[in-house]
């Protein structure tokens, strides 16, 4: 396996298990009933992206003899620069939230460039990790901007 790759891959498990916790425990902070029902459905799905890139295998993944590796996965790229902190509220929880989204959507867009076997793995999960961008940016507009 390409140890590229295999970085990329080990980097994106961990980021879907600080996802999860991230939003576990935001879920039990809001007030918003509709906010904490969003965040504990990110966080069963993020959960499930996990186990499903822990269960690939060598063979699955591209970079065996004769593929192609990619040059630059620009994981630095994508990390957010925003950390989590106690003071947070709730609209600076939901833009880290949108934030994270929008990097393991960039992170998993280069992996399926890598092609292979997992190519079409990649793509899903980098649609879904849009989808919940665009779910959090929703709820932003429902319950932050319509307040202010």
């Amino acid at each position: 396996m390409n140890e590229e790759i295999k970085r990329a891959i080990e980097f994106a498990m961990e980021k879907e298990l600080e996802a999860e916790a991230f939003y576990k425990e935001w879920a039990a902070k809001v007030k918003s009933p509709a906010v904490v029902a969003l965040f504990a459905e990110m966080a069963a799905t993020e959960h499930g992206h996990y186990e499903m890139l822990a269960h690939l295998t060598p063979e699955d993944l591209p970079g065996g003899e004769g593929a192609p590796a990619p040059q630059d996965l620009k994981i630095s790229e994508m990390l957010v620069g925003a950390e989590a902190t106690e003071n947070m509220n709730v609209q600076e929880a939901m833009i880290l939230a949108m934030k994270r989204e929008e990097g393991a959507a960039a992170l998993y867009d280069e992996l399926a460039r890598a092609g292979g076997e997992t190519q079409s793995l990649f793509e899903s999960l980098a649609n879904d990790e849009r989808k919940h961008k665009n779910q959090i940016e929703t709820q932003y507009d429902d319950e932050i901007l319509t307040e202010n």
